[in-house]
């Protein structure tokens, strides 16, 4: 079990210090700076539990195709297009419903056991719906996934900003940022290609629970919780309770006019990315039927995960540098890396998605490029929301942020654009290629308002940061279990 640990606030209290002799400071936590290794162990955790998390979340649009053929199902018909689309939406609208209670509690009690629990109930519900005999029991265990995942997204970005100091932060949020790309590639990957070798889209949904198992036994055992806000000076946890409390962080956490700019213009993006994640697979392999490259669902899933995660990793990771470049010219920095990015994936995706039915290789081109473009945003827009929120409501901001990007964002597109491509073939006449084009473009549209979303949250960023922030870091917690405790 792990070990009992005494309050991080009695270790720092002077009355504390002088009373404990030699050999109980040689046992002191150790000064912050000094743990690079320790808090590396706990970023890879994060890391690798974020890139599963990802992995199984888009293992179902890698394997729609299957899924949608009764035949190849083994459910007692084949699916509609918005009956696929639903799949995402369900997961997703159980994700932003659970996501507020994970933020309250996050922001008041010990946060590395919240997503240890969350992550045993995700395993334990994704391995479930891999055995549904039919649409419905599909459905409903897409939707409990989503329940597990709550926990984990809401609480690990506020742990990471207690582990890294403000002028790094963007960085190390980056890193764990890639895994979302990356983590969606892989599960358009092994989606299609477990479910070939297998013979059935089952297996597909099987791959990452025993993993994720594996790192929430390591999170247990061997990690702490850091001190919420140690890296800027803060060291409390949230302690009102109640429906009134949590009324209050939701109301002071919308009040921030950056925080709300920003949030709307991420959801313009998951907004986008939940769409294209759902139906870009089926889309490609729909328009390559009528080219001379016919591709198999799998090669489908494979070529767009490939793209994926080129354009995760660096898109990623080129959001942070130039960020960072931008730092010193302006504290509105991060909003126009996102606000930038976002409006020119309008441009490379608009050209993009009318191309495939015609030139296959221009269409992979401008999407490398519109990808690219889109992952611009993800470690600054998740740095906004941690600098300009003071750490005592963090998770909360972080619940409210998921709430609203999911409600409005990728809970809706998938079904959205699955039902609008069902409307096209059935009363106009579309085949389904053309039909899935046209919905397609309904992101576009959004992206576009969420570009100009971004560039707003700019003009009140450096007033709201400065009223979020303090001095002197916290430098002495431990974040890993000694060996002998």
């Amino acid at each position: 079990m792990a070990a009992f640990q005494v309050d991080d606030d009695f270790l720092d209290m002077p009355e504390t210090a002088s009373l404990m002799g030699a050999e109980d400071r040689e046992n002191e936590p150790r000064p912050l700076h000094k743990d690079h290794k320790q808090r590396t162990l706990v970023l890879v955790l994060l890391v690798g539990i974020n890139l599963l998390n990802y992995l199984d979340r888009y293992t179902v649009s890698g394997v729609l195709p299957e899924l949608k053929d009764h035949t190849k199902s083994g459910f007692d018909k084949d699916l509609s297009d918005s009956q696929g689309g639903l799949l995402m939406t369900a997961f997703v609208v159980s994700y932003m419903i659970v996501s507020p209670i994970f933020g309250y509690l996050g922001d008041r009690y010990n946060r590395k056991n919240l997503i240890v629990v969350g992550m045993l109930m995700w395993s334990l519900f994704t391995v479930g719906g891999s055995f549904a005999q039919n649409y419905t029991q599909l459905l409903i265990g897409r939707g409990l996934v989503g329940t597990g995942e709550a926990a984990y997204a809401v609480i690990a970005p506020t742990i990471i900003a207690d582990l890294y100091e403000p002028h790094i932060r963007t960085k190390m949020l980056s890193i764990f940022y890639v895994a979302i790309p990356v983590g969606a590639a892989l599960g358009f990957i092994v989606g299609g290609q477990v479910a070939e070798a297998f013979g059935s889209w089952r297996w597909a949904l099987r791959v990452s629970p025993p993993l994720g198992i594996l790192l929430s036994v390591v999170l247990f055992f061997f990690t702490h919780d850091p001190p919420r806000g140690a890296t800027e000076g803060h060291g409390s946890k949230n302690e009102a309770s109640g429906l009134k409390a949590f009324y209050d962080d939701f109301k002071a956490v919308m009040s921030v006019p950056t925080f709300f700019w920003s949030t709307a213009g991420f959801t313009a993006v998951t907004f986008t990315s939940g769409a294209l994640a759902q139906w870009a697979p089926t889309y490609v392999y729909r328009q390559s039927q009528f080219l001379d490259v016919q591709y198999t669902s799998a090669q489908s899933s494979l070529f767009f995960g490939g793209v994926t995660v080129i354009t995760g990793v660096t898109g990623t990771m080129a959001g942070s540098y130039i960020s960072k470049y931008l730092e010193s010219k302006t504290p509105a920095h991060d909003s126009y890396v996102c606000g930038v990015g976002l409006l020119a994936s309008v441009v490379f995706m608009g050209m993009a998605i009318p191309l495939a039915a015609y030139a296959m290789g221009a269409f992979w081109g401008l999407t490398l490029l519109g990808e690219f473009a889109l992952c611009l945003n993800w470690g600054p827009v998740a740095a906004i929301t941690l600098y300009v929120i003071k750490p005592r409501r963090r998770n909360t901001a972080e619940a409210v942020s998921i709430l609203v990007t999911h409600l409005f964002g990728d809970a809706a597109s998938p079904y959205l654009v699955g039902v609008i491509s069902d409307t096209l073939k059935d009363s106009y006449g579309y085949n389904d290629g053309d039909s899935l084009m046209l919905a397609l473009f309904i992101p576009v549209v959004v992206s576009l308002l969420g570009g100009f979303a971004f560039l707003r949250s700019g003009k009140f960023v450096g007033k709201d940061r400065a009223a979020a922030s303090a001095v002197s870091p916290q430098t002495t917690f431990k974040l890993i279990n000694d060996p002998l405790d």
